[in-house]
């Protein structure tokens, strides 16, 4: 799926949404239709513009986090969590995506506490999501420009007197190209993230096996909740919670984000 970068043009919690010119004259003229059904007060018209700009082979953190908002305003609890997930998945760290998904989870019936974790796992998801997309991307193509001017200096020998400076400059910046390279890279490819999905039916029973005859409850789930997919059997889910609970649920009460 190709993305289809907006500009971010968030103007706070809920209130406007965001979005500039699209690459695509069709898609930009469908973000800018649900933009204006959004501050009409047509939500649920916002809503099935935006599902077409993405249903057109697009995607992007500002779509998403607009469908959020018009699934929020809509009283549509699950969708909103949901599209403000995968919007963060795009921009972590962005505030106002943040900010409506704390907003939204406060209106979830479950109430789950995570366990401690190790904190290097905590270290490596604030790295993570400590940059902006578009500004890691922008320090990714300077870091190599420099470096790359660089070491044609010092094969060049130039300037004069100036090699031992020049040579740990370029140390520096491989070591920044490297490692702000290798953030860009597991970002865009998602590389050892866990498949997460959300709790698209009201209510639902997570069973001890993946049967409904053969399975006890062992907890119920409510709409909008977050659950970590850690292995599928046929129509089922094996799920994890946060807060260390395992159960089985059917693959159709949820959307993977």
């Amino acid at each position: 799926m190709r993305r289809l970068w907006f500009g971010l043009g968030t103007v706070g919690v809920l209130l406007l949404p965001g979005g500039a010119a699209a690459r695509d004259a069709d898609q930009e003229s469908l973000f800018a239709e649900g933009n204006r059904l959004y501050q009409e007060g047509d939500f649920a018209a916002a809503a099935a513009s935006y599902d077409a700009v993405i249903a057109g082979g697009f995607e992007s953190a500002e779509v998403y986090y607009n469908l959020g908002n018009a699934h929020f305003r809509l009283g549509e609890t699950a969708p909103a969590v949901l599209n403000y997930r995968r919007a963060a998945r795009l921009d972590p760290a962005n505030d106002d995506i943040r900010a409506n998904l704390a907003l939204v989870n406060q209106r979830l019936q479950d109430r789950i506490e995570p366990l401690p974790r190790f904190w290097l796992l905590s270290a490596f998801e604030w790295w993570m999501g400590l940059i902006p997309g578009g500004v890691l991307q922008a320090l990714v193509a300077a870091c190599y420009l420099l470096l790359g001017g660089t070491v044609v200096l010092i094969v060049l020998r130039r300037p004069a007197g100036w090699h031992a400076p020049i040579r740990r400059f370029a140390y520096c910046a491989a070591v920044a190209t490297f490692l702000l390279g290798a953030t860009l890279m597991i970002r865009e490819s998602g590389l050892g993230r866990a498949e997460e999905a959300v709790l698209m039916a009201g209510e639902a029973r997570v069973l001890s096996a993946p049967s409904e005859e053969g399975g006890l409850t062992v907890f119920t789930l409510h709409e909008g909740t977050t659950v970590r997919i850690d292995r599928r059997a046929g129509e089922w889910a094996e799920i994890v919670l946060a807060d260390g609970k395992v159960g089985w649920l059917p693959l159709e009460v949820l959307e993977v984000i």
